[in-house]
């Protein structure tokens, strides 16, 4: 992967140039002062930082910025973790109120907790402008993996509370600041890449939370999209993202793998509509190498939806045909992905773009097979036939240590004494009270 077509894959490069075909989104540039605060930093670090050893870069607790709004998140997120049986107690210390004045917020005085007003001005109308909820995510990744913070299990945010929360609480967004750059085999070691940089802004002010893109009409979008219950399905997409090299072009081996979210290089929030009704066998990743449409895969391969199998043969041509008419002619890339949604009446509607490997997801295929010598005379068009036949995802997934049953092991040994307690109890004189 190259670290052009990583760039390209970014949504304030291709958005403007597709949006006719893809969901209203705002998109606004983010401070460096919240680009530090997502990766766990101090937001605004004191100027005598390193004369004091660098105190400043010691990890922070989860805090969210203070709200100048007064839209609280769908929960408090603390720092701590209190008994949950605790917070049923009316006379509680935590509780979830229905407004700001209901909950007590105990890390409203820490000294470490930023506050960016701009940028929650900014977030806050952009989300109004979208209809009143929208999906966060940064230049490459959106923040799925941090979902079980929010009340209904999905990634919609109704105000800036609930976009921060989501983004400092995601290891994709995480791996957005520190991690995908490096991986591009041209990605200059010594100095940093300082592509689609703009000029530094102070760690001190918030210069930057203007909204620089939008979709004014924010009724409309996926075209009056079904009205199903959910989400489309983008932010799954993304485990590439951007890295950071540190500030005085330090090697990858000094900096041991992590990075400095201030070397330059301008990352953007994009805020999109929200749909509530999106379904996700409608949503499919298409692969193009060499310019070519040779493969395509439906979205959730861990999923088997009845309908699927015939409806294939339906959207096949529907999605070459948008892909010949709009996105080749367009898109500068040789090798990428891109991820659309099919409405019912045989509209397309793109989602993203995403590079070709590093990590990308294949879906139902695997990176050997896409790039096999003599594929692309023909678009392959693959999904879940029968219940059997899904890939396992997140939701099945298990530790490794489970897997791990032979003798001798930790479960094996676990096992062992909890029949042995077990059995003890009940030998007990005491074992039937």
């Amino acid at each position: 992967m190259l670290l052009e077509e990583l760039l390209r894959c970014q949504i304030q490069e291709w958005y403007p140039a597709f949006r006719r075909h893809s969901i209203p989104t705002v998109i606004i540039p983010l401070p460096v002062a919240f680009l530090r605060y997502l990766a766990g930093q101090v937001a605004y670090p004191s100027p005598n930082a390193d004369a004091d050893g660098g105190s400043d870069e010691e990890p922070l607790p989860f805090l969210l910025p203070a709200i100048t709004s007064g839209r609280q998140p769908f929960a408090p997120i603390h720092a701590h973790h209190p008994d949950p049986v605790s917070l049923l107690s009316s006379d509680s210390e935590l509780f979830f109120g229905s407004s700001a004045e209901e909950v007590h917020d105990p890390d409203a005085d820490h000294p470490h907790r930023p506050e960016f007003p701009d940028l929650e001005a900014a977030v806050d109308a952009a989300i109004a402008e979208l209809g009143g909820a929208a999906l966060p995510k940064l230049n490459w990744s959106a923040p799925k993996d941090a979902t079980f913070m929010s009340a209904d299990g999905t990634a919609r945010c109704t105000c800036f509370a609930e976009v921060a929360m989501l983004l400092r609480a995601s290891d994709c967004v995480a791996h957005d600041l520190t991690s995908a750059r490096k991986s591009c085999e041209d990605f200059p070691r010594p100095e940093g890449a300082r592509r689609n940089a703009q000029k530094e802004v102070s760690a001190g002010t918030e210069e930057g939370a203007r909204p620089i893109a939008i979709e004014a009409d924010g009724s409309r979008g996926i075209d009056d999209a079904p009205s199903d219950s959910r989400v489309i399905g983008e932010e799954g997409s993304k485990t590439n993202a951007a890295d950071f090299d540190s500030k005085d072009g330090a090697s990858e081996e000094e900096s041991d793998g992590d990075t400095w979210v201030d070397d330059g290089f301008q990352y953007y929030l994009a805020l999109r509509k929200w749909y509530p009704g999106l379904r996700p066998e409608s949503e499919f990743r298409c692969f193009v190498r060499e310019r070519k449409l040779i493969a395509a895969s439906q979205r959730d391969a861990s999923a088997y939806y009845p309908s699927l199998p015939g409806w294939s043969s339906e959207v096949q041509p529907k999605i070459e045909a948008f892909f010949e008419d709009v996105i080749e002619p367009q898109f500068g890339s040789n090798n990428y992905t891109f991820d659309v949604y099919v409405r019912n009446d045989g509209r397309v509607k793109l989602i993203d773009f995403n590079p070709w490997g590093g990590y990308t997801l294949p879906l139902l295929f695997t990176w050997e097979e896409l790039e096999e010598e003599g594929r692309g005379h023909e678009l392959e068009f693959r999904v879940v036939m029968q219940q059997g036949a899904v890939r396992p995802g997140l939701m099945t997934a298990v530790p490794y240590d489970i897997l791990d049953w032979g003798k001798g092991s930790g479960w094996d040994v676990f096992l062992k004494k909890a029949d042995e307690e077990l059995n003890r109890q009940m030998n007990s004189p005491d074992g039937d009270s």
